[in-house]
């Protein structure tokens, strides 16, 4: 198949690369419109970032939300894509570290919030795979 386009990007070797990054894309996008599309999905955000001593709290939200759709976007443009996988690898341990602290919460939101975090887990090895098959 030498000289001819396998997946849907021409630095992807198969369908399945392609439709994985573009599954990544869906689920980072959907999140992050999820906690913008509400006043008050932003607000909660922004109170638990606080809650955390992180600095600039708001700011933080909105710089973290434009760092994941600008990570989204690169991948699905494939425009430097696993640089696009580093920003969302990077967002994800950030925001995992600041907002998924389940060693400090009570039940029951201490199973949910460890479940999010073991989740997030996955999802970094996920992005470190695309890292590892995309050009820089």
């Amino acid at each position: 198949m030498r000289g001819k386009m396998a997946g849907l990007y021409a630095t992807d070797p198969t369908l399945l690369d392609s439709f994985g990054r573009l599954l990544v894309v869906i689920g980072f996008m959907a999140a992050a419109i999820r906690n913008v599309i509400s006043r008050d999905q932003i607000e909660d955000h922004v109170a638990r970032l606080a809650a955390t001593n992180a600095p600039m709290p708001r700011f933080a939200f909105w710089f973290g939300t434009a760092f994941e759709v600008i990570g989204c976007i690169m991948l699905a443009v494939d425009y430097h894509p696993a640089t696009g996988a580093l920003i969302l690898l990077i967002f994800t341990v950030v925001a995992t570290a600041l907002l998924l602290r389940w060693w400090e919460a009570a039940e029951p939101k201490r199973s949910g919030m460890q479940n999010g975090f073991n989740a997030n887990i996955a999802v970094c090895g996920g992005l470190m795979l695309l890292m590892a098959r995309l050009p820089w």
